[in-house]
């Protein structure tokens, strides 16, 4: 369980609060708590199913960013064509964050459009927990779903987060069917 001290640490990073009107140990530790989820959360992660995608955090907001596939270039009916990037999707805590069909294929809820409300961050479990809805063409109203990012380090490198090479993401949404039966979904990224 989390101390009083980590959660108010945590939510003054999601938030990207000021730091001025802190006390200087707790600023101390803000910053040092920051940068080791820069160092553990950043960087670019794949795996065989998806395009890579580029994870970056700073001051409470997350960025994610396909990358350009392994196969670069597919043919088109008359010649050779790259395929279009697709944007980045940008989460900021405590506000709504329209996605899109990106986000749809970022939480593994392909053909779907998703929204991220918010955004809970637990450094010692390195954990990341969005909370989020989707819609469908074929749905009526938004369905809830969250999709919790969870790393696994090295356990001879698990201070530093130079060992944190493999993300799991674990969706779980409402059914489409009857929305009361949750479905579970997951994917295993590696850093690159």
């Amino acid at each position: 369980m989390e101390t009083l001290k980590q959660i108010c640490m945590s939510v003054v990073i999601e938030l990207g609060m000021s730091r001025a009107q802190l006390p200087l140990t707790l600023k101390n530790e803000v910053e040092i708590m920051e940068e080791r989820i820069m160092s553990e959360w950043t960087g670019i992660f794949s795996n065989s199913e998806s395009r890579p995608v580029k994870i970056d955090w700073s001051g409470g907001e997350w960025t994610f960013s396909p990358q350009a596939s392994r196969v670069n270039r597919y043919r088109r009916n008359s010649g050779w064509s790259t395929p279009q990037p697709l944007p980045p999707s940008k989460i900021i805590a405590g506000s709504t964050n329209d996605l899109g069909f990106p986000g749809g294929r970022l939480f593994l809820l392909f053909g779907r459009k998703v929204w991220i409300d918010d955004y809970k961050i637990s450094v010692r479990e390195r954990k990341a927990i969005f909370f989020g809805t989707y819609s469908s063409p074929m749905l009526a109203t938004r369905r809830q779903f969250t999709a919790t990012l969870s790393l696994s380090c090295d356990q001879d490198e698990d201070d530093d987060g130079g060992g944190c090479d493999h993300m799991m993401m674990v969706v779980v949404k409402q059914s489409e069917v009857n929305g009361e039966d949750d479905e579970v979904v997951s994917a295993l990224y590696s850093r690159k």
